[in-house]
């Protein structure tokens, strides 16, 4: 069975169109043996607490079971994705575009705004309305500033759904397009959105939810370019082949709705706290039709830290069973078959944090307790269980493209698993009113924050783990009294559990966030103007290698940037966007080019620049983030956070060229405060000697090297240890520096050496 589960693997990745469902075939059939294989010969038939385990192990497995086979019946065959063009249309219709807001930042909305505003549809055509729900002055001066309309209202009743039907009645567009606060729609939103609707029946369009920050699993794990945003493979992939059923869910932003369709069911679902959800369902139960577009038409911001993320989840779950105690999809009318499967499965979903914890449970239960929760011998576990795991390993890598690995699916549910079995609890069982809360976006942090309260139930597991794994040790080679067949099964499984509470520690550990706005990659040539003290310029091509609406890095190939550390940059020209005002912050030598790397601010940008500039970021051409997973393994991860994470936070940025030059030199300890200010001419070589009266406390001259040099500082190695934040005086003839003085600022041991990083003063 293994070596037919192997051929069909490799034939998939060869040829995936012959052999990946003859891999989901036999990997049904092998999950089905296994199944039957549990519940007739493995359930344990002593001990009352023996059998209970064993009950709710097998429920747990057969229900998983269950959501293996609609997985499997997603992905089957592709979704037909076909764009279908504006012009199917008969006449361009008029669009009303709903941006819901509660307390989000302006800096925030306004890059919403200015996403709209480069929307490529005839003008006039297309009305922006700001809908505030905060009632905020800041956000109508705003909405002013960029001449779209602001919708406020006085009843804040039902949340973000009451606001969406108040923007409903003052507003007039045949389509409508909700956006939540943070997601910029690309040029191209509504031009390939509004072509399904040629289709009279055609609700809504629903394009992915895509982000354009780093979600806490791939910031904290330091995984941004190894692992793709958590959603991702639901938006993708899995909304995909709902659309084959016409089971597409609405996820609250990045859909158009037909005016008239919404008005056919009283507007966006009221009375749950995830609105969406209820809407799509009562349109498809209406007989209407859903389309999904798979191409990236809008991006937002991800949660930023781990306990917000937390939030946003536990609120989708509790949502989702509000929703269903309300509209149950095997009850309400109108719904197909597969239809209510979908949402039955969407919302079993979200009982992950309980199957989780029983699978972390089971094994602890035995090697701490003696409690078994099956009852076998490793032959039988080669036999039927092996197979069944390695074949939902190999099957889930070919259908899911590399989107999502099953050691990260087992991250994702370890993580959440606590909270979320607690949320599902809460709801089923104490009913608590929960209302609707935003989740936090734009927020910036200057220091590390380990979320030890939200992560506590898995250190406690870990604890438990190692407990039992020390147990099993002293019970091997101390009484020598272990029952291999029962131990080695579940030494494994709490092994493998271990590793998901391991990675779900390192994502708690929030890092800091310095950035006032996230970074794009952007390729494209641009001019930078500088200016020399005596007022005459100088231009210098560059190459935008990313950049925000606050600033950009440039790279340049002129050297006259570093004979002339009195250039300043002043103005940044970009084709299509126009001449920035800007100032350089810091600068770095590029060992590739032999030119350097520049860190540009701009200075306050106008409405028009701010839109060009978004339009520019937000730009289909400009490099995506990786959509697949790529040395992603639990091994790495753990090394990239254990390496990254203990490295001090500091300012890797210079704001001046440091020059490598392994010049001789000699350090005199200084003490008088007075000092000739010269020094900035000195270290930047201009060959000016300056004459300085200090008293030297000890006159005898120490050798040391200077290894680089800037015109504000340099770094030193000597034979022997400087004091931090003493002054000192600094000679170099190659360097023409006579009695420069500095401060310490850091110091480091290396190989017996002494390395010291001086400032001049």
């Amino acid at each position: 069975m293994i070596g037919l589960l192997l051929i069909f693997f490799l034939g998939a990745l060869w040829r995936e169109n012959i052999f990946k469902k003859p891999l989901i075939l036999l990997c049904c059939m092998i999950s089905a043996i296994y199944l039957v294989w549990r519940i007739f010969f493995t359930l344990p038939g002593d001990g009352l607490a023996n059998i209970i385990a064993g009950i709710i192990l097998l429920a747990t497995e057969f229900i998983g079971f269950l959501q293996m086979l609609i997985f499997y019946t997603l992905v089957w065959k592709p979704a037909d994705q076909k764009t279908v063009p504006l012009e199917r249309l008969e006449k361009i219709p008029t669009v009303d575009i709903l941006i819901a807001t509660y307390n989000e930042p302006v800096s925030v909305l306004k890059r919403t705004i200015a996403g709209c505003l480069n929307l490529d549809y005839p003008p006039g055509l297309c009305t922006i309305y700001l809908c505030d729900d905060g009632g905020r002055e800041e956000v109508q001066r705003m909405a002013e500033q960029f001449h779209v309309r602001y919708l406020a209202r006085t009843d804040h009743t039902s949340a973000k759904a009451g606001n969406l039907n108040h923007a409903l009645q003052h507003s007039e567009g045949d389509f409508i397009v909700t956006l939540d606060a943070d997601m910029v729609p690309l040029a191209p939103f509504l031009r390939q959105t509004l072509g399904y609707f040629s289709e009279p029946e055609v609700a809504f369009v629903q394009t992915p939810q895509a982000f354009y920050n780093d979600d806490p699993y791939q910031y904290n794990t330091f995984s941004t370019h190894h692992v793709p945003n958590e959603q991702d493979f639901f938006m993708r992939t899995l909304q995909a082949g709902k659309a084959r059923f016409n089971g597409v869910m609405f996820v609250g932003s990045n859909a158009v709705f037909r005016r008239t369709a919404l008005d056919a069911i009283g507007g966006f679902a009221t009375g749950v706290i995830t609105e969406d959800m209820a809407t799509g369902m009562i349109l498809q139960s209406k007989k209407y039709k859903t389309k999904f577009v798979g191409e990236v038409l809008a991006m937002g911001l991800a949660p930023e830290s781990w306990s917000d993320m937390l939030k946003q989840r536990d609120r989708w779950c509790r949502g989702n069973i509000q929703c269903a105690k309300k509209w149950n999809p095997l009850t309400m009318s109108g719904l197909t078959l597969m239809q209510r499967l979908l949402y039955m499965d969407g919302l079993i979903y979200w009982f992950f944090g309980l199957f989780k914890l029983v699978y972390v449970a089971a094994p602890l239960a035995f090697l701490l307790l003696g409690i078994y929760s099956l009852k076998t011998d490793i032959f039988s576990i080669i036999i039927f269980w092996l197979p069944f795991f390695l074949g939902t390993v190999l099957a889930f890598r070919i259908v899911s493209k590399r989107q999502r690995s099953m050691i990260w699916s087992h991250i994702y549910d370890t993580s959440m698993a606590p909270r979320l079995a607690l949320s599902v609890l809460m709801e089923l069982f104490f009913n608590k009113q929960v209302h609707f809360k935003v989740t936090p976006k734009g927020e910036r942090s200057d220091r590390r924050d380990f979320q030890w309260l939200t992560i506590l139930p898995h250190l406690i597991l870990l604890v438990l783990t190692l407990t039992a794994l020390a147990k099993v040790a002293v019970d091997y080679f101390y009484f020598h009294n272990v029952a291999i067949n029962s131990v080695s099964f579940n030494l494994f499984w709490a092994l493998y559990n271990m590793t998901g509470l391991i990675v779900s520690v390192t994502v708690a550990v929030n890092r800091p966030r310095f950035r006032r706005a996230e970074r794009f990659a952007v390729r494209q040539r641009a001019r930078l103007h500088m200016m020399a003290p005596d007022g005459s310029a100088y231009d210098v091509q560059a190459q935008i290698v990313d950049m925000s609406e606050t600033g950009a890095r440039v790279s340049i190939d002129d050297r006259k940037i570093h004979n002339d550390l009195n250039l300043v940059a002043r103005a940044l020209t970009i084709e299509g966007v126009g001449e920035l005002a800007c100032k350089m912050i810091w600068i770095s030598p590029d060992s590739v080019t032999n030119g350097a790397f520049l860190g540009l601010h701009f200075d306050a940008l106008s409405e028009s620049q701010y839109i060009r500039v978004i339009q520019l970021l937000f730009n289909m051409n400009n490099p995506r983030r990786p959509f697949v997973e790529q040395r992603s393994g639990f091994i790495r991860t753990l090394y990239r956070f254990s390496r990254n994470s203990f490295v001090p936070l500091k300012d890797r940025r210079r704001q001046y060229v440091r020059e490598v030059i392994q010049a001789e030199g000699y350090l005199l300890k200084i003490s008088s405060e007075r000092i000739h200010q010269a020094a900035f001419e000195a270290a930047a070589a201009l060959a000016q000697s300056t004459s300085y009266q200090e008293q030297i406390v000890r006159p005898m001259e120490k050798p040391v090297t200077i290894m680089d040099i800037s015109s504000t500082g340099c770094q030193i190695r000597s034979r022997f240890p400087l004091v931090l934040h003493e002054k000192y005086a600094l000679s170099s003839e190659s360097e023409r520096m006579n009695l420069v003085r500095a401060e310490v600022v850091w110091t480091k041991r290396k190989l017996g050496k002494s390395y010291s990083g001086l400032r001049f003063l």
